[in-house]
C-alpha cells in the first residue's frame, strides 16, 4: 500500500543544514499496524508528515497503492490528505471554540458533504469512540483521554485508508494511554492501515511491526512484536 524508494530530506542550509532523512527505504502493506520508533532528532515526525502528504522530500519516490504520490501537484496532494490520510498528533489539535460534534465535523464540510450525511457521519464516529455523550460538550470540558478520542474521531469520519498517529499517548496518563492504544488496535482489526510514530516501547508493543530509525536512516526494519518484547522488555 505504502512504499518509499530512496527518500531524502534536508532543512536548512550551510552551517545550519540538518539531514533529516538519508535513503529511506519502506513498505507497507495494506492492513498493517506498524510503529516507527528512534531518538528525538531521527526523522520520526518528518518521515510521518511525507507519508501523510503534509511535506515533500527533496529526492526518491513516494507510491501509494500502485500510483506515485506527486508532490509538485498541490491539487492532486490535497485530494490525497483529504481522501486517504487521517492525522492523529500528540497535542489533539482540537478548536476550542467549537463543540465536539463541529470539531469531528470539520473534514466533511471540506469534503461537501449534505448537513444531514455529516450528522450521520460524525454520530456513528463518536459511537465508535464511546463519546457520543460528549457531542455538544468543548474540549476544555472533557479529559486529555476523551480529548484524543475526539481527535481520533475527527482523523477517521471521513473513512481514510491510512491512519497516522504521532506520539498520540505522550501527553495522557498511563492508563489513558492504553485505552488509547486499544483503540488503535480496534481500529486496526476493523480495516485500517496504522503507522504509529511513538517513543514509548509499550506503544510499539501492540504493534505488528516496529521500524527503526537513526540519523535519518532505517536501522531495523521488521521487527515483530514478539521479537522485539524478547529484546526490549525481557
Amino acid at each position: 500500500m505504502v512504499e518509499l524508494k530512496n527518500v531524502s530530506k534536508t532543512f536548512g542550509k550551510k552551517e545550519a543544514r540538518v539531514e533529516a532523512l538519508r535513503g529511506i527505504d519502506l513498505s507497507i502493506r495494506e492492513g498493517e499496524l506498524v510503529a516507527i520508533m528512534g531518538k528525538s532528532g531521527s526523522g520520526k515526525s518528518t518521515l510521518l508528515n511525507i507519508l501523510g502528504g503534509m511535506m515533500s522530500m527533496d529526492n526518491g519516490e513516494y507510491w501509494y497503492d500502485g500510483k506515485t504520490v506527486n508532490f509538485r501537484s498541490q491539487r492532486e496532494l490535497t485530494k490525497f490528505r483529504r481522501n486517504e490520510v487521517g492525522f492523529v498528533v500528540q497535542y489533539f489539535a482540537l478548536a476550542d471554540d467549537l463543540n465536539i460534534f463541529q470539531n469531528v465535523a470539520l473534514p466533511l464540510k471540506y469534503q461537501g458533504y449534505s448537513r444531514k450525511k455529516i450528522k450521520e457521519m460524525v454520530m456513528e464516529a463518536l459511537r465508535e469512540l464511546e463519546i457520543e455523550d460528549k457531542a455538544k460538550a468543548y474540549p476544555s470540558e472533557l479529559s486529555g483521554g476523551q480529548q484524543q478520542r475526539a481527535a481520533i474521531a475527527r482523523a477517521v469520519v471521513k473513512q481514510p485508508r491510512l491512519l497516522l498517529a504521532d506520539e498520540p499517548t505522550g501527553n495522557l496518563d498511563e492508563a489513558t494511554g492504553e485505552a488509547v492504544q486499544e483503540i488503535f488496535h480496534k481500529l486496526n482489526k476493523n480495516g485500517k492501515t496504522i503507522i504509529i510514530v511513538t517513543h514509548d516501547a509499550k506503544v510499539a508493543k501492540h504493534c505488528e511491526r516496529i521500524i527503526h530509525l537513526k540519523d535519518g536512516m532505517v536501522s531495523d526494519d521488521g521487527l515483530g512484536r514478539d521479537a522485539y518484547e524478547e529484546e526490549v522488555f525481557v
